[in-house]
């Protein structure tokens, strides 16, 4: 097993960070500042960073396959153009005493999955929903949480999820072609890390790259649940990754500010990193996230 360092990205501080997305066709990494309505993004090449503002939270960003974005904001979906303006919104029926929207994903089959985060602690109202290209939804998991990570292995047989507050990581045997879980496998117990599982990824491998929100690490396991890497962030709320780059072999990394969880901080009243995006290039490389068919 290795440990990595993942550095600081100058400029990407933000209040809570999620959401990540490397954009291929504008080889720029994606993601979302939730609370302020923020979707932002970061040129490797020329280290510019540029922001779109929203009138709503903004909770996820995926890519559409005929061009431009879709993004979950709250009690709603949007479509944008590859400019990030909203041409179309889609009410999801939420009710925000109740929940909202949280991370989400794209199938191989081009379904959105997103799922809920409870409003009151404890309440576990939310659920995990697909939504396909003609916006017909359908709920396949209930009494969630916070709905985070959500990726599919490369032989698209296996899919995996994270409800942050069961502090495990849920697989899934998946039919790629009907776009539906089959059964549920053993998860991955990871109640013995500090924090929570927060976003992830997987990668070339079909190994999966968990953020921990408590520790500041993306933990790297096998799809059977063997920790295999370790990246270490300076600061200690890390919540989303994602792999990008020329050979999809950086990993970016999104925190948030340390006063949301304290507890956490490795050092809370004199931590410069909270909030801000990380990047670190590992030997491995990721894949390509699927595209929404809208």
């Amino acid at each position: 097993m290795t440990t990595y360092e993942a550095i600081p990205i100058p400029g990407s501080q933000c209040d809570l960070g999620e959401g990540t997305l490397w954009d291929e066709r504008s080889k720029c990494f994606v993601w979302v500042d939730v609370f302020d309505g923020l979707v932002k993004t970061y040129d490797p090449t020329s280290g510019d960073i540029s922001e779109h503002v929203y009138k709503s939270m903004v909770t996820y960003v995926g890519k559409r396959a005929s061009g431009g974005y879709v993004l979950a904001l709250g009690d709603s979906i949007a479509l944008t153009d590859g400019n990030f303006k909203i041409e179309r919104e889609i009410p999801l029926g939420l009710d925000f005493k109740v929940v909202r929207t949280n991370d989400g994903n794209i199938d191989p089959s081009g379904c959105l999955w997103v799922g809920g985060a409870e409003s009151i602690q404890g309440s576990a109202t939310g659920d995990l929903f697909k939504i396909d290209g003609n916006f017909n939804k359908s709920i396949h998991r209930k009494n969630i949480h916070i709905a985070n990570g959500i990726d599919w292995s490369i032989d698209r047989k296996m899919m995996f999820y994270i409800d942050s507050a069961t502090r495990k990581i849920s697989r899934y045997k998946f039919d790629s072609e009907k776009s539906e879980i089959v059964s549920e496998l053993t998860p991955i117990d990871v109640s013995d890390v500090t924090g929570l599982p927060d976003g992830m990824c997987t990668d070339s491998l079909s190994n999966i790259w968990v953020a921990f929100y408590g520790c500041g690490q993306v933990r790297n396991y096998s799809p059977d649940g063997e920790l295999l890497n370790i990246v270490q962030a300076p600061t200690a709320l890390t919540t989303c990754a994602s792999f990008g780059g020329k050979d999809l072999k950086n990993l970016f990394i999104t925190s948030v500010k340390d006063y949301r969880s304290p507890e956490f901080a490795f050092d809370p009243k004199n931590d410069p990193y909270g909030g801000m995006c990380f990047e670190v290039e590992l030997p491995i490389s990721g894949k390509l996230d699927f595209s929404f068919n809208a």
